[in-house]
C-alpha cells in the first residue's frame, strides 16, 4: 500500500505516527485497559509517545521527528511479527504473511543507575501462536541528554538467528522515515580504522552499516545513535524494513539490535542502544563518548600512560623503511643489530624513542599457529633485545593460523577457512589460561602495550558472531590478563563497535587511526599512492570518535625523510595525541622535525589536552579542518590546521571554536600574529599544502601569551605551566631542566616595560639572534609586535617551573 503524490510514491505502507490510513488501528487483545498514549519528556527536548492501540512511537527533538515514526519487528521461522501492520506488496522476502505481535503488559516507572535519574516505558511483546516475549523500552534520562532503547528477553530467544548478521532478529529501535520525519539533515557514518561517510537528507540516507549514526542540522542540533552494551554483536543497519534486497532507496529504515548470526538469546538477556542530544556536534560527540564511559565506570586513561604515549616510537610495521626492504641493511648482521642501530642513531642526536615494536605480522611466526618471534630475525630473542636497548616493546598479535600446536593445551573456536589473518580469524584461542600465559611471555620480552590487529575481521565470522558472548570473553580474558601484568592495549583496524567496546577495556590506551603509511613513490604503484590527504582529512574526523571515549589515536609510521608529506605527518600526529611513530632508515631522520614535538631535557612530548578534531562547520561543509586545545585558569588556547588537499575551506573564525571575544591568531608558519575578533573570517589558501595557527585569548590589559613557539603545541602543560594576568602585565611559569633553555612568544600592543625572573632584570637584546645565544634575556619585535622571553635553567637537574613575568 502506498500513498501518491504528484506521481511519485512517496510513503510506501509504512506508519506515519497516528496515521489511520497507514497504520492498522484495529483493537488488539489485551489492549482495552490501555491508555490512549503513554509520553515521556525531558528538559533536553527529548519526548516520546507510544500509542499502544497501533504499537508504534514516535521520538522527538525539539518537538521534530529525526528519524521518523517507531515500530517494533521479531522474526521467528522467517516470519516477521511487527507491532504495527505494515505492507510491501512489491517487495516480499518471506513466504509466510506478516504477523501481528500481541502487547501484553506496558509499565510506566521511575528509577535510577549511574547516569542518574530517569523515567521509563516498557512493553511486553508476544508474537501471536509462539512462545516468544520481547520486552522493548524507552529510559528517558531527567539531568542528562539521553535517551536509551532497551530490549529484555524474560525467556531468552532460541533460534534467533536470521542468517545474516546485517539482519536482527528483534529489531527495536526500528525507524521508517516518512512525509513528517526531517529531510534536511546532515549524517556522519564512521567505518573505524579505513572509513567515513557524509549523508545529507532523512536519517537513513547512508545505507548499510550505521554502527554510529551522526545527525545535524544547520544550525548544529545534534542527535547521536548508537548501540549501547553488548558492543561486540550489537549492529545498526540502514536497510529496508521488508528486504535485504530491496534497492529503492527511500525504504531504507533504521534497525536497532543484535546482530543476525547469534544462534539463541538466554533468559534474562538484555540489550540497549542510545539516543544522545545536543548543541553543537563537537559537544554532543563528547557528551555521548561520556554516557557510554559512564556506563562502564571508565576512566580516560592519562595522555602519558606508558612510556609509548610519552616519547616517541619506534615502528616497523607495513609502510616502514626495513619491513619494506626485507629487515636488511648493509653492515648489521641481523634485524635485532638494525634495531639496536636505529638506537644508536637517535640517542647521538638527543633523541629519546620510548618503545619499540619490532614485532609485527611478518616478524612473527603466526602461519605456523605461533605467538613467537621468528628466530632468524631475532637469533638473541626478544628478552635479549628489550636489554640491549634500554627501553621497552611493544608487542603485535593478530589471528593465528589453525592446527598450530596451542590447540593441545587451550580451549579454541575454529572459524572458518580462509587466508589467515585477512580472510580467516584461523583458531581463536580464548581463555584465561591462554591469556594468562601470553601476557607472562609479554611480561618477560619486556613489553608493555600489546597490539592487537585485523580486528575487522570478526565481522561477519559466522563462528564467533555465533554465540552471544564468544567475543565478548575473548576480549575481557585478554584485558583481564593484561591488567594484571601492567601491559596496556592499542587497537588496529577497529571498527566502531570495537572502538564502543574499549569502554569496557580497562587497559586500552590508543587505536592506529590509519592504515599502513606507504611513502609516496613517484611511479604509479597501489603501495605508493599519495593517500595521505584523505588519509589526514578521515584521522581528524574520526578522532572525534576515538577521544570522545577515551582514546588517543596514532598516525602510522614516519618516515621524516624519504615521505615529502613528513612535516604534515608529524603535526597531524602530534595534533592527535596518540603515539608518534618514526619507521625511518638509519641516518634518515629528520630530527629537527621531529624535534617540534617534544622537550628537550627529557624527550618528553608536548601535547593537547584531547586529540584534535574537525570543526562542526567540517560536517556539513567536507572540510579538513581540525582543532584541538589546551587549558590554563579557565581559560583556552586554541590549535588549527587546515589540510586543504583533504578538503578545502574558504576561510574560518574564532567563533567556530565556540568561543568569541577578541584573540590573537598566530600563524606558526610565517610567524605573524593577527589581533581579531571571534566573527572576524580568517582567510585560508586552497592551493597551501597546510596551514597552522595558534589561537591565543587576548587578556584584559592587551597582551597575550603565544607559549613555545618552537613546538607545534606551543601551550602544552608539560612546558607552559601557568598564565597569570595583572593589570599591566603576565606572570607565565615555563618547564624545563639546564639542557635547554626554551623560549616563550608572546604579543604585545607596544614595546613592554621590562621583565623579571628570580627576583631578578633580564637584559632586553637587540636582536631575537641575540637572544637565541644568550643563557637568558628578552627581545621584543616592533615589526610584528611579538615579544620573546628566555629564562636561564642553568644548574637545575630536575624538570622545574621557573616564572617570568613581563609588563
Amino acid at each position: 500500500m502506498g500513498v501518491a503524490t504528484k506521481g511519485k510514491l512517496l510513503v510506501y505502507g509504512v506508519i506515519a505516527l497516528f496515521c489511520a490510513s497507514q497504520v492498522a488501528s484495529g483493537k488488539t487483545s489485551g489492549t482495552n485497559h490501555f491508555k490512549d498514549v503513554y509520553s515521556l519528556q525531558n528538559r533536553f527536548g527529548i519526548s516520546v509517545s507510544f500509542e499502544p492501540k497501533t504499537g508504534a512511537y514516535a521520538v522527538d527533538y525539539h518537538k521534530r521527528s529525526w528519524f521518523g515514526p517507531g515500530i517494533v519487528s521479531i522474526l521467528i521461522n522467517k516470519r516477521w511479527y511487527r507491532s504495527p501492520s505494515i505492507k510491501f506488496p512489491e517487495a516480499k522476502v518471506y513466504e509466510e504473511p506478516q504477523g501481528k505481535l500481541v502487547l501484553v503488559d506496558l509499565k510506566q516507572t521511575a528509577a535510577s543507575d549511574s547516569l542518574g535519574s530517569f523515567d521509563s516505558l516498557e512493553a511486553l511483546w508476544k508474537a501471536a501462536g509462539t512462545s516468544v516475549a520481547v520486552a522493548t523500552g524507552f529510559r528517558l534520562y531527567r539531568d542528562a541528554p539521553y535517551l536509551v532503547f532497551t530490549q529484555r528477553f524474560p525467556n531468552g530467544f532460541k533460534n534467533y538467528a536470521s542468517g545474516n548478521w546485517t539482519i536482527p532478529s528483534v529489531a527495536f529501535p526500528q525507524f521508517v522515515p516518512t512525509f513528517d520525519a526531517r529531510s534536511d539533515l546532515y549524517s556522519w557514518v564512521s567505518g573505524g580504522m579505513f572509513s567515513h561517510r557524509f549523508g545529507y537528507g532523512n536519517a537513513s540516507s547512508l545505507g548499510g552499516t550505521v554502527d554510529l549514526l551522526l545527525l545535524a542540522d544547520r544550525d548544529y542540533d545534534t542527535v547521536i545513535l548508537s548501540p549501547f552494551a553488548n558492543y561486540l554483536v550489537a549492529t545498526q543497519q540502514s536497510l529496508p524494513v521488508a528486504s535485504e534486497d530491496e534497492t529503492n532507496p527511500a525504504k531504507l529504515a533504521i534497525t536497532c539490535g543484535i546482530e543476525g548470526l547469534v544462534e539463541e538469546i538466554p533468559s534474562g538477556f538484555e540489550h540497549a542502544h542510545v539516543m544522545v542530544v545536543g548543541k553543537g556536534i563537537g559537544d554532543t560527540f563528547q557528551s555521548w563518548g561520556r554516557a557510554l564511559l559512564d556506563r562502564a565506570g571508565k576512566k580516560i586513561p592519562s595522555k602519558y600512560e606508558g612510556d609509548p604515549l610519552k616519547h616517541l616510537v619506534y615502528w616497523d610495521d607495513y609502510g616502514a623503511y626495513y619491513r619494506e626492504h626485507g629487515f636488511k641493511e648493509e653492515g648489521y648482521n641481523s634485524y635485532e643489530d638494525i634495531i639496536l642501530g636505529v638506537a644508536e642513531d637517535a640517542k647521538k642526536h638527543g633523541l629519546r624513542i620510548g618503545a619499540y615494536q619490532v614485532q609485527d605480522l611478518d616478524q612473527l611466526r603466526y602461519q605456523e599457529g605461533l605467538f613467537e618471534p621468528r628466530q632468524d630475525l631475532f637469533p638473541h630473542g626478544l628478552a635479549w633485545l628489550h636489554e640491549k636497548l634500554g627501553a621497552p616493546l611493544e608487542a603485535y598479535i593478530a589471528w593465528l593460523a589453525p592446527g598450530g600446536p596451542y590447540r593441545k593445551k587451550y580451549p579454541y573456536c575454529e572459524t572458518p577457512k580462509g587466508s589467515v589473518p585477512g580472510e580467516s580469524m584461523g583458531d581463536v584461542f580464548y581463555s584465561e589460561s591462554y591469556w594468562r600465559d601470553t601476557a607472562e611471555k609479554l611480561s618477560q620480552w619486556g613489553a608493555t602495550l600489546l597490539q592487537h590487529d585485523f580486528l575487522s575481521v570478526y565481522e561477519g565470522d559466522p563462528a564467533m558472531m555465533a554465540g552471544i558472548n564468544r567475543m565478548d570473553t575473548y576480549f575481557k580474558n585478554m584485558a583481564k590478563a593484561m591488567q594484571e601484568k601492567g601491559i596496556k592495549m592499542q587497537y588496529c583496524m577497529q571498527l566502531p563497535r570495537n572502538i564502543m567496546e574499549s569502554t569496557e577495556n580497562p587497559v586500552i590506551v590508543s587505536v592506529q587511526g590509519s592504515w599502513d603509511h606507504h611513502v609516496p613513490a613517484s611511479e604509479p604503484k597501489r603501495e605508493g599512492r599519495d593517500d595521505d590527504p584523505y588519509v589526514w582529512k578521515h584521522l581528524i574526523f574520526t578522532s572525534a570518535l576515538y577521544g570522545a571515549v577515551g582514546i588517543w589515536p596514532s598516525r602510522d609510521n614516519i618516515q621524516t625523510v624519504a615521505d615529502p608529506n613528513a612535516f604534515e605527518d608529524v603535526l597531524v600526529a602530534n595534533l592527535l595525541g596518540g603515539e608518534i611513530q618514526l619507521g625511518h632508515r638509519i641516518g634518515e631522520c629528520n630530527f629537527d622535525l621531529v624535534r617540534k614535538t617534544y622537550r628537550e631535557g627529557d624527550e618528553l612530548i608536548l601535547k593537547a589536552d584531547r586529540p584534535i578534531a574537525p570543526l562542526d562547520r567540517c560536517y556539513l561543509e567536507g572540510c579538513a579542518t581540525g582543532y584541538t586545545s589546551s587549558e590554563r585558569n579557565g581559560q583556552k588556547w586554541f590549535y588549527v590546521l587546515s589540510l586543504p588537499a583533504g578538503g578545502p575551506l574558504r576561510a574560518f573564525s574564532v567563533s567556530d571554536l565556540g568561543v568569541g571575544g577578541h584573540w590573537a591568531v598566530y600563524n606558526f608558519d610565517t610567524r605573524r600574529v593577527s589581533i581579531v575578533d571571534a566573527s572576524t573570517p580568517i582567510n585560508l589558501h586552497r592551493e597551501a599544502k597546510h596551514e597552522y595557527f595558534v589561537v591565543a585569548p587576548m587578556l584584559a590589559n592587551g597582551m597575550a601569551v603565544i607559549g613555545d613557539a618552537e613546538k607545534f603545541v606551543t601551550m602544552a602543560d608539560m612546558r607552559i605551566a601557568s598564565v597569570e594576568a595583572t593589570a599591566d602585565g603576565v606572570r607565565v611559569g615555563v618547564v624545563s631542566n639546564q639542557e635547554w633553555n626554551p623560549v616563550t612568544v608572546g604579543y604585545s600592543g607596544g614595546p613592554p616595560a621590562g621583565v623579571e625572573a628570580g627576583g631578578e632584570k633580564l637584559e632586553e637584546m637587540s636582536s631575537l639572534d641575540r637572544l637565541q645565544t644568550a643563557k637568558s634575556g628578552w627581545f621584543w619585535d616592533d615589526q610584528t609586535n611579538l615579544w620573546h622571553v628566555k629564562v636561564d635553567f642553568l644548574g637545575v637537574q630536575e624538570m622545574t617551573a621557573k616564572s617570568f613575568y613581563i609588563h
